[in-house]
């Protein structure tokens, strides 16, 4: 599909050695023994063992080095190439002051229940063997740093240990519930000349975890509750961005003649299903039941808080909850911690909770309470409704049509009708102003979602892991960042260029951080003080960043900036193909806020 996007890149002279000679190797046996292809860092001392042993022992191929400029675009890219493959993401991170940048990445992946193995130069242990900036660099349990937000970390002291500790660390991350792990590596251990040869474990016998899965009673309960739902409603997350999750979901939102709606920037459900309500959130306020499978914050999702003043529905739905609930909660974050009575809960992995729930669905139907007529009337009404819906969503987009600078609804429809016939992955969109009902998703796996933790600064990184994947699947990556977003790392796009990775990214500027815009027109409007203040901190303006020029800098192409809305599909058009012939395409649009 892509011209010029495989050529080698990197690749290092000289033989490289078959057996492993040094402490480092064995960690490079390992990466590959367990299918790693790629390993994006930024370069440090700390682990200069580990780098040798990657390039002059691994020879630079699976794993690849991809040289990021920030550590946290490393572990950024780490996390969108883990959505986007279904594979457990790596890293490699220097000692402290790089664990430090890459923190609020880490986060990141923790809250979005991501699995990715951070791989940390520490040390060395021994003061004998430390330089005098390692005194600097290291500490004493380094891993403090991240450890209230990862699922597992360690500091192996031997060779072996190297081995053992970091299978165990990708084992743990890629397991139910899902994270980043950490394992910091002795830098004198790296270096360190091997005794003798240090075997790898047989992998078959080191499985990742099976998905934990609900118990009977709890199945049972739920399956009465949703069979005497009047007006039942289903919601999903991300369901791992695993497509196999899309036919669960349909199966058991079709046979509860209910409404659907995808969690808050989460697709899982096919956009132009009947049954598919996403963009009015009236469905869940009056649902009388809701059947949450999979969703982080189903408080978030339902409005049952606000700040000063109440933002929940009148009628306080009952809750089923499919979810790994309390298992991936932290003490030190409250990160979906928000208290809520649930009527039912089937603690399990989400998809593996949602197949035994449609199991004992279909086996209970017909059922008395929820016979096939009941069904299709229910199905009837909210076809009818969505169409409805999709009739007002049509018409806002047509409304702001024309507007200068260029509506962000526009820039979403003439995007989507420049790729839509070309197989391609959502790696990054809109947060606050993507439009329903315009971009027609196929269900989980089509779009990867936002960052987890909202942590500005995530998109570049993660739509050039989320493009890589994508590139190795035969499909484009295709995102929407914006302005503010790519401009906390807007590096990340050399390293998509300097590796071939073909991608269409378009910048949606509004020369803002727009999203606390309004958060400040609140307080000021609330405070009875001068609302129209709300843009002071927040307009990247005076000078207007060139973003257009910035892209080119790093070797992107680009259309030049796109300022009048008639311009958008000849710009899209020519950045596809530019795409497709293998380059990393930028398209800098001028948007309305938002």
């Amino acid at each position: 599909m892509f011209k010029n996007s495989h050529e080698p890149v990197e690749l290092p002279v000289g033989e490289t050695t078959g057996v492993a000679e040094y402490g480092s190797d064995t960690v490079v046996d390992l990466l590959r023994a367990l299918g790693t292809r790629y390993v994006p860092l930024n370069p440090g001392s700390s682990f200069r063992g580990l780098h040798d042993s990657l390039v002059n022992y691994g020879g630079n191929r699976e794993p690849q080095i991809l040289l990021c400029l920030h550590e946290e675009i490393a572990v950024s890219l780490a996390h969108g190439y883990a959505k986007g493959s279904g594979e457990v993401g790596v890293s490699a991170i220097h000692d402290l002051v790089g664990l430090m940048h890459a923190s609020m990445a880490v986060y990141d992946a923790f809250c979005d229940r991501v699995p990715l193995l951070i791989l940390g130069g520490s040390g060395p242990a021994d003061p004998a063997l430390r330089r005098p900036v390692d005194w600097v660099h290291s500490a004493t349990t380094q891993a403090e740093l991240v450890r209230d937000f990862v699922t597992w970390d360690a500091e192996p002291a031997t060779a072996a240990a190297f081995v053992s500790d970091t299978l165990r660390a990708h084992r743990r991350a890629a397991s139910t519930p899902r994270g980043p792990s950490y394992v910091s590596l002795d830098a004198g251990i790296q270096e360190e000349l091997l005794k003798e040869p240090i075997a790898l474990p047989d992998l078959e016998l080191h499985p990742v975890a099976p998905p934990p899965a609900a118990d009977q009673a709890s199945i049972d309960r739920a399956v009465e509750i949703l069979l005497g739902a009047e007006r039942p409603a289903v919601a999903a997350g991300s369901m791992d961005w695993d497509a196999e999750a899309t036919a669960v979901l349909v199966d058991i939102v079709e046979i509860l003649g209910a409404v659907y709606h995808d969690d808050r920037n989460m697709v899982s459900f096919p956009s132009l299903h009947p049954q598919n309500g996403t963009g009015d959130e009236d469905w869940l306020a009056e649902a009388d039941v809701v059947l949450a499978i999979g969703v982080q914050d189903i408080p978030g999702l339902l409005r049952r808080r606000g700040r000063g003043r109440s933002s929940a529905p009148t009628q306080q739905q009952s809750v089923v909850e499919v979810s790994t609930g309390h298992l991936g909660l932290r003490s030190w974050s409250n990160a979906f911690a928000t208290p809520l009575p649930v009527s039912a809960q089937l603690l399990a992995d989400p998809l593996t909770g949602a197949r035994q729930l449609l199991a004992a669905l279909q086996a209970r139907l017909p059922d008395d309470q929820l016979t096939e007529d009941v069904v299709d009337v229910r199905r009837e009404r909210i076809a009818e409704r969505t169409r409805e819906q999709r009739v007002r969503q049509d018409a806002a987009v047509q409304e702001s049509w024309d507007q200068v600078p260029v509506a962000p609804s526009r820039l979403v429809s003439e995007l989507w009708s420049a790729v839509r016939d070309v197989p391609h992955l959502l790696c990054l969109r809109n947060t606050r102003s993507w439009p329903e009902g315009v971009w027609d998703l196929a269900g989980a796996g089509s779009y990867l979602g936002h960052s987890g933790g909202g942590g500005v600064g995530y998109g570049p990184g993660a739509f050039v892991g989320g493009a890589l994947a994508a590139r190795d699947r035969g499909l484009l990556g295709v995102g929407i960042i914006g302005d503010g977003d790519l401009l906390m790392a807007p590096s990340a796009l050399w390293t998509a260029v300097h590796y071939n990775i073909p991608a269409l990214l378009v910048v949606n500027d509004n020369s803002s951080f727009y999203n606390d815009e309004p958060h400040q027109f609140a307080v000021a409007r609330d405070r009875g003080r001068e609302s129209a203040n709300s843009w002071i901190g927040m307009r990247m303006a005076d000078p207007v960043i060139d973003i257009d020029q910035l892209a080119a800098s790093f070797g992107c192409w680009t259309a030049g900036t796109v300022t009048d809305p008639a311009q958008l599909a000849e710009a899209f058009a020519a950045g596809l193909k530019a795409a497709q012939d293998g380059a990393t395409a930028v398209v800098h649009v001028r948007t309305q806020p938002a």
